[in-house]
């Protein structure tokens, strides 16, 4: 066993400046290894940093050369014990007793449920009014009918005797012309939708005003919608109703579909008089 080095064994320090490192703390030199060369100076009298670092340092190299204690050899094993313990091993796993072992209660696993039968997809043409048209042109118009603003005439909002349709700022000085930050939006060519969808039906039929059943002819039931004009009497009318039925043509504005003959007339003002 080697001693435990002290501060009198360390090189360059003598008996004066060990009772100084005393009465500042440092007793061993342990302590003196794990202190700081600022502090120590600072609590030591005469005693500058570098002479501190180098005290330090020699404490460290002090703790770093004692050597640990050797620990004891093993009393090594003869052939003969080896055997008999080998021997004995066997013997003391048979004379103990099996262990019982514990059964493993199984939690009770759900049943699976059964599977859904997979319905085949029919696979649903699309009209033909839907194919001709570009569907990235319906997006676009869609987008520009979101941020359309709603045209109003200029200080409609302000004069009852203006009403709201939407007039042409006319004035040579007026701001809202002059598209003045704050004023009202104006009408213009940026709020059209594009032109190959601009007067389609929302149902995507193409429309097309007929007067007399002669209009029908070369109209295709996939794409064109009939549209009645207002001028048309109830007697024509009846006929484009006839006529759009037989090629299976959409009417926009379909009306009465049946005429009231003058007996159900008379016959119903008959009831009313009872």
């Amino acid at each position: 066993m080697s001693k435990k080095p002290e501060l009198s064994d360390l090189p360059g320090l003598g008996p004066k400046l060990e009772e100084k490192l005393q009465e500042a703390g440092v007793k061993t030199v342990l302590n003196l290894s794990r202190a700081k060369a600022d502090k120590l100076a600072a609590k030591v009298d005469g005693l500058s940093e570098s002479r501190a670092e180098t005290l330090i340092k020699s404490a460290q190299e002090a703790l770093s050369s004692t050597t640990a204690p050797k620990k004891e050899d093993k009393p090594k094993i003869t052939e003969a014990k080896a055997e008999k313990s080998k021997a004995e091993k066997p013997k003391a796993k048979a004379e103990a007793k099996p262990k019982t072992e514990k059964k493993k209660v199984k939690a009770a696993e759900p049943k699976p449920k059964p599977k859904a039968k997979k319905v085949a997809k029919v696979k649903v043409e699309a009209p033909a009014r839907f194919l001709n048209i570009d569907q990235r042109l319906l997006r676009i118009a869609n987008a520009t009918k979101k941020r359309k603003p709603r045209f109003r005439a200029d200080q409609a909002h302000r004069w009852t005797r203006i009403s709201n349709r939407w007039r042409k700022v006319r004035g040579i000085d007026s701001y809202t012309r002059q598209k003045k930050k704050g004023r009202i939006a104006i009408v213009q060519s940026g709020y059209r939708t594009p032109k190959a969808i601009r007067y389609l039906h929302p149902s995507l039929f193409k429309e097309v005003l007929v007067f007399r059943p002669a209009d029908l002819v070369d109209l295709d039931a996939d794409i064109h919608a009939v549209r009645i004009g207002a001028s048309v009497g109830g007697r024509k009318r009846q006929l484009i109703l006839a006529e759009a039925d037989a090629k299976l043509l959409k009417v926009l504005n379909p009306g009465t579909t049946e005429e009231i003959g003058e007996e159900d007339l008379f016959t119903d003002l008959d009831l009313e008089e009872d």
